[in-house]
């Protein structure tokens, strides 16, 4: 059986994925795989406000559940999506990375996380 740890590295092993971090709605880190240099603790901290937020959004708008974030930044993409009710996964992906396939292999570890959160 997989654990977090395997998960979160099998995401990073997709081309253009450098980090993969799951985090408690509290911002605390549960596990990560991160690449070199990346301050896994910051990023959580900073997950776990941003999903907040834009959940908040769509309640407000009226457009339903949040099921996934994605901001766009000149040097590089995040991904986010909770992971039940708490726990939040996040991917930071390189700017030329494919965001299908990022999407996409972040939808198919949600399901994997939430099996064994």
């Amino acid at each position: 059986m997989a654990n977090t740890k395997n998960i979160l590295m099998a995401l990073t092993a997709v081309d253009g994925i450098g980090t993969a971090v799951c985090v408690g709605r509290d911002g605390f880190v549960i596990d990560a795989a991160a690449s070199p240099g990346a301050d896994v603790d910051a990023i959580g901290a900073m997950v776990s406000t941003g999903l907040g937020s834009a959940e908040s959004v769509g309640k407000e708008l009226g457009v339903g559940n949040l099921t996934q974030a994605m901001m766009e930044y000149k040097n590089g993409v995040i991904v986010m999506t909770a992971i039940g009710r708490d726990a939040i996964l996040a991917v930071v992906a390189e700017e030329n990375a494919s965001l299908g396939n990022v999407r996409m292999q972040v939808k198919k570890r949600k399901r994997d996380l939430e099996a064994i959160l």
